[in-house]
C-alpha cells in the first residue's frame, strides 16, 4: 500500500516530510513540480551555454525557448519556465533594443509605487525577468484558446460574443472585486488554470482573448458612491471597440447588456444583441430592463456620466524584449506579446459617452501584491496549486493545458488526461486506510495533504470533463450532463455545473427546464444574471413552454439512477 502512496511524491525520499506544525503547507514540499519531456541533450547544452556566444548558438537558444512554449502541457513546474527565460537571455545577450520601441507615455501616469516596480523599471531592458516566463505562458494559452473558442464566424462582433460566452461558461464567478485585503489577487493565467475568478478576473481574461484576435477592448469603470475623487473605479463592463462604438458586455451578469432590439429566444438560443455605450448614455432606461425583484442593476444615468475607459497594458506587453520576440515569431508560433495603449486611447477619442481614458492600474497592483503575500496567503496558494502538481505524471496540469489549447482528439488529449486525474474510490480509500495505520505525525500530515490534493483534483477534472464534452467539434451534451450531476461537484463547482446544465437545456430547446435550473441554482454572485436568463426564457409563474417547445419534468425530480460516464473510475 505504501508503494501506492509513494507514487504521488516521486521527487522526495519517503521520510523527507514536512513538520506537523506547518500543517497542510507541506504540500509545497511533498508535491514538488515534476518536469518531463526535456531533451536528451539538455545537460550538454547547459554546459556549452556559458561559453558559446556564437550566432548559431543563440539561435538554438531562441528555438529551444519558443519550442517549449508550444508544449507547456509537458512541464508542470517552474523549472522549465525558468529554462525558457535562461535561453531567451542567452539569445538576447547581444540583441539590441528594437529601433522603433519607446516607453509608452501612459506609463508616466502610474502612481509612484507602481512606477518603481522592477517590472516597470526594466521595460527598456533586453534581460528577461522570471515574471516574463509567466507572461509568455499566459500569452500562448490565450492565443491557443482564442483560436478555437472564437467560433467559425469572421465578424469581429460575432467573435467577441463567442469569446465572452466561453469566458462566462468556463470561469465560475467568485464574489468580491479582488481588492479585498485577504484576497489573493489573480493574474489571468491563474484564472485560466483554476477556472474561477471575480467579475474583474473574467473581464481581464476576456480583454486579453480579444487582443489575441486583433480586437480592441477596454474595461469601463464607474466611480462608486463613496469614491467621488474618481480613484479606484469600479469595473462595470467590457467595451469592445468595433466601428467606432463600444459594445457592452457585463462580466458580473455573465451577459451582454441588451440594446434597443431587446432579447429573443429562437433556434434554441438566447439572442442578445449588445448595446453600445452611446445607446445606454442616450437612453439609460435600457439598463432598467436589467432590474428584477430583489436585484436592482447598480448603474443609472447619474453614474453613466462618469464612465472611464481603462486600457489594459500589463508591463510585459510594453517591454522592448517582448517586442523583439514577437517580431521573430511566424506561422503557428505567432502570438501577440505587445500592446500600444496610447494608440488605443487615440482611437477612443471619438467614442461618445466617455468621460476619460486612462491606463488600467490593476494589473500593476496585482504584481505588487504578489510580492507581498502573507504566510497564510502563501499557504492558501500552495493548497490551490497542489492538485496540479501531485503525481509523477501531473495529469490535471496536462489536461488543463490541453483543454485550453483545444486538444480534444488524439492519443493524449484533454479528456484522457482528465480521466487519469480522477483516482478511483478504491485508491482513495487505500490512502485513508494507510493514514489510519500510520503513527508518525509528519507522515500522517503528508498523506492527508496528498489525499486532499487528489480529491480536489478529481472534482476539478470531473467538472472540466463536462466542459470538454461541450467544446468538441461534435458536442456531447448527454456526457456533459452526467459529469455535471456527479456528487463530487457538490460545493466547489456546484454553481458552474448548475449554470451549464441550464445552458444545455436552452440549447436542447427546453426553456422551462433551463429556467428551473437558473432559478434554483445556489445563491451566489451569479444569481442576478441567472434570474435574468430565466426571465427571458420563461416569465415567472408561467408553466407552459414557448411555442413549439415540448415541456419536460423539472430537473430536480430527475431519477437518482442517472447513468454515469464509463470513465468515472479509471484505475
Amino acid at each position: 500500500m505504501k508503494s501506492f502512496i509513494k507514487s504521488f511524491v516521486p521527487t522526495l525520499p519517503w521520510r523527507r516530510l514536512a513538520t506537523a506544525a506547518l500543517g497542510l503547507s507541506f504540500i509545497a514540499i511533498c508535491v514538488l513540480p515534476v518536469t518531463t519531456g526535456c531533451r536528451n541533450d539538455q545537460n550538454a547544452e547547459d554546459d556549452l551555454a556559458a561559453t558559446d556566444t556564437s550566432g548559431e548558438w543563440r539561435e538554438r537558444c531562441f528555438s529551444f525557448a519558443v519550442d517549449n512554449l508550444q508544449r507547456l502541457e509537458q512541464f508542470a513546474g517552474d523549472q522549465m519556465r525558468q529554462k525558457v527565460i535562461d535561453r531567451l537571455n542567452q539569445w538576447a545577450q547581444y540583441e539590441k533594443r528594437p529601433a522603433d520601441w519607446e516607453i509608452d507615455p501612459l506609463v508616466a501616469t502610474l502612481p509612484k509605487p507602481l512606477v518603481e516596480m522592477p517590472e516597470v523599471r526594466s521595460l527598456g531592458d533586453m534581460t528577461f525577468l522570471p515574471y516574463d516566463g509567466y507572461a509568455l505562458q499566459e500569452a500562448v494559452w490565450l492565443r491557443d484558446l482564442s483560436n478555437w473558442a472564437r467560433g467559425p464566424e469572421h465578424a469581429n462582433l460575432a467573435r467577441a460574443e463567442s469569446l465572452f460566452d466561453w469566458t462566462i461558461r468556463n470561469i465560475q464567478l467568485a464574489p468580491g472585486t479582488g481588492r479585498e485585503p485577504d484576497r489573493i489577487a489573480q493574474q489571468p493565467w491563474e484564472t485560466l488554470l483554476w477556472g474561477k475568478g471575480t467579475a474583474v478576473d473574467r473581464a481581464w481574461v476576456f480583454v486579453l482573448l480579444l487582443r489575441q484576435q486583433g480586437i480592441d477592448a477596454v474595461l469601463l469603470g464607474l466611480p462608486g458612491a463613496d469614491k467621488a475623487d474618481g480613484e479606484n473605479l469600479d469595473v462595470w463592463a467590457v467595451g469592445v471597440l468595433i466601428d467606432g462604438q463600444l459594445h457592452l458586455f457585463d462580466p458580473a451578469l455573465g451577459l451582454p447588456i441588451p440594446g434597443p432590439k431587446g432579447v429573443k429566444y429562437e433556434k434554441n438560443r438566447l439572442i442578445i444583441p449588445p448595446a453600445t455605450l452611446s445607446e445606454v448614455v442616450k437612453d439609460p432606461a435600457l439598463l432598467r430592463n436589467l432590474d428584477i425583484e430583489g436585484h436592482r442593476y447598480p448603474v443609472d444615468a447619474e453614474r453613466l456620466a462618469g464612465v472611464v475607459a481603462m486600457v489594459e497594458a500589463s508591463p510585459a506587453y510594453l517591454a522592448a524584449r517582448m517586442k523583439s520576440v514577437e517580431s521573430r515569431l511566424v506561422g503557428d508560433q505567432q502570438v501577440v506579446l505587445t500592446s500600444d495603449p496610447s494608440a488605443l486611447v487615440d482611437r477612443l477619442k471619438g467614442v461618445a459617452g466617455l468621460a476619460d481614458c486612462r491606463l488600467w492600474t490593476w494589473p500593476y497592483e496585482v504584481l505588487l501584491r504578489s510580492g507581498q503575500l502573507t504566510k497564510e496567503q502563501r499557504r492558501q496558494l500552495d493548497l490551490i496549486r497542489a492538485p496540479f502538481q501531485v503525481g509523477r505524471d501531473t495529469y490535471l496540469w496536462k489536461g488543463r493545458v490541453l483543454h485550453l489549447k483545444g486538444v480534444f482528439s488524439g492519443v493524449h488529449n484533454a479528456t484522457y488526461c482528465y480521466q487519469q486525474a480522477r483516482p478511483s474510490k478504491r485508491n482513495l480509500a487505500m490512502i485513508k486506510r494507510e493514514i489510519a495505520e500510520t503513527v508518525n505525525p509528519q507522515e500522517i500530515a503528508q498523506k492527508r495533504g496528498i489525499l486532499d490534493a487528489l480529491t480536489r483534483g478529481k472534482g476539478d477534472a470531473t467538472y472540466w470533463l463536462g466542459l470538454v464534452a461541450l467544446a468538441q467539434e461534435k458536442p456531447q451534451p448527454e456526457v456533459a450532463v452526467d459529469y455535471f450531476r456527479m456528487e463530487s461537484l457538490i460545493g466547489a463547482w456546484a454553481q458552474g455545473a448548475r449554470y451549464n446544465l441550464g445552458r444545455i437545456a436552452e440549447e436542447a430547446g427546453l426553456p422551462n427546464d433551463a429556467a428551473v435550473f437558473y432559478r434554483t441554482a445556489p445563491a451566489g454572485p451569479d444569481t442576478h444574471g441567472n434570474l435574468l436568463r430565466a426571465r427571458w426564457l420563461v416569465p415567472p409563474q408561467q408553466e407552459i413552454a414557448l411555442p413549439g417547445v415540448e415541456e419536460t419534468a423539472e430537473p430536480e425530480k430527475e431519477k437518482s439512477e442517472t447513468p454515469k460516464p464509463e470513465t468515472e473510475k479509471p484505475e
